[in-house]
């Protein structure tokens, strides 16, 4: 539940940035399209980037195992997120459910609207136009509006022959702008919470408006005469919140817009501001994973440290021994166990705590590692952590002493690092 919680703070924070680059650099243009595109792709770019992890790889050169840096690795890492998912703070919960809850009764209105206005298509009387979008006249005091591939109007709208409503209309249509509101309510109600998602909302209802005017303004209408009826529109009944309207939005702002300068189209290339944003955003989530690799010729050195202790009257332990225990097929092999079992303690990542561990063992006669005991203490879930990962070595090839197999005693140094 942490991680969902997580993956809606970055969404809402990336909105949040595109939205105000937005309103800063082109929100003014009346490059109406693209702004539209701009709206588009910074939502659809909240929405990927925080499960776009990029994977970064450094090999990091060592002479011996004494220095295994236990995260992160590929194998470590993913162990360690199975740690983090499985250790969701007290508090994730409730509001994981808080914002759950939002997100449904959001979705409910949304449907109940869709409802509704299917409902109220289907008592109109319907009619198929010359380019295959559907007519459909109704008895109520509503304002036109659109809705996928249907027009819906006033009769009396439709009767009076102001053709200027039914361009702007199927100019909804000819867009698409109906796929558009479908996205956008679906991230509203995703982000209920985030007042910047509410605005970009209406900001993109906003451009549908500036394209259908700008349509039936293209097409020889007289401006002053389209102005008048939009204010007269304004005060119609919206059908619901799904749908393109002509009185769907602020009339003074569409007044001005149709009345301002045309933008050159290399104003256009203010947009470019989504590649930095997508940058940062891709670079705050990438991760380095480091790959221990042993230097050329170092592949038989021996982390071994001679602990003096009297023998065992029964059965010798040695300090050290003519031929010294293996690990299987090397050290370069021991490190990549360590490298793949070793998982980091979320505690001490956390709180930056590092250190080493220094543990001591007997490898018994038949290559198995037991009497582990730790030497120098780290910290617990350190200590903890190096005990429970050398517990899981395979059998090693005991040690030698005038060729039959002996127990022989290792300090094993463990380091957990930071990185």
């Amino acid at each position: 539940m942490t991680e969902f919680l997580i993956y809606d703070m970055k969404v809402a924070a990336l909105i949040t940035a595109c939205y105000m680059f937005y309103r800063l650099l082109m929100e003014r243009e009346t490059l109406h399209r693209l702004n539209r595109i701009v709206l588009l792709t910074s939502a659809s770019m909240s929405l990927v980037l925080p499960l776009c992890i990029i994977t970064l790889h450094k090999t990091v050169w060592v002479n011996d195992t004494q220095t295994i840096a236990a995260a992160p690795s590929a194998a470590t890492a993913t162990a360690y997120e199975r740690l983090l998912s499985a250790s969701d703070h007290w508090w994730s919960w409730p509001l994981a459910a808080i914002i759950i809850a939002g997100i449904g009764s959001r979705l409910l209105y949304l449907a109940w609207n869709y409802l509704q206005l299917r409902r109220m298509m289907g008592a109109c009387e319907l009619h198929t136009m010359d380019d295959g979008t559907r007519l459909a006249l109704t008895d109520q005091p509503i304002a036109s509006f659109a809705w996928m591939h249907t027009i819906v109007m006033n009769r009396q709208d439709y009767l009076s022959q102001n053709s200027s409503l039914l361009v702007h209309e199927q100019a909804h249509v000819r867009l698409r702008h109906s796929y558009d509101v479908v996205f956008v309510e679906i991230l509203t109600a995703l982000q209920w919470f985030n007042p910047t998602a509410w605005f970009l909302r209406q900001d993109l209802r906003n451009l549908h408006e500036y394209e259908a005017d700008a349509s039936v303004l293209s097409q020889g209408f007289d401006g002053s005469q389209y102005i008048q009826l939009l204010m007269q529109k304004a005060s119609g009944i919206q059908a619901c919140a799904l749908v393109n309207g002509i009185g769907n939005s602020q009339i003074k702002k569409r007044i001005m817009m149709m009345l301002k300068k045309k933008s050159k189209w290399m104003q256009g290339a203010k947009m470019l501001f989504l590649v930095p944003i997508a940058a940062v955003s891709l670079s705050l989530t990438a991760r380095t994973v480091i790959d221990y690799r042993v230097l050329p010729g170092q592949e038989e050195s021996k982390p071994v440290v001679p602990v003096a202790e009297a023998p065992q009257p029964d059965e010798k332990v040695y300090d050290i021994c003519e031929v010294l225990p293996k690990f299987p097929n090397g050290e370069a092999a021991l490190m990549k166990f360590l490298n793949e079992h070793l998982i980091y303690p979320k505690e001490c990542t956390d709180s930056g705590i590092q250190g080493r561990v220094v543990v001591q063992m007997i490898i018994e006669k038949d290559g198995s590692a037991g009497n582990f005991k730790i030497v120098k203490n780290a910290h617990p879930k350190l200590d903890a952590e190096a005990l429970r990962v050398l517990k899981l070595m395979p059998k090693w090839t005991p040690g030698r002493q005038k060729g039959q197999a002996v127990r022989c005693k290792f300090v094993f140094p463990v380091t957990f690092r930071l990185n």
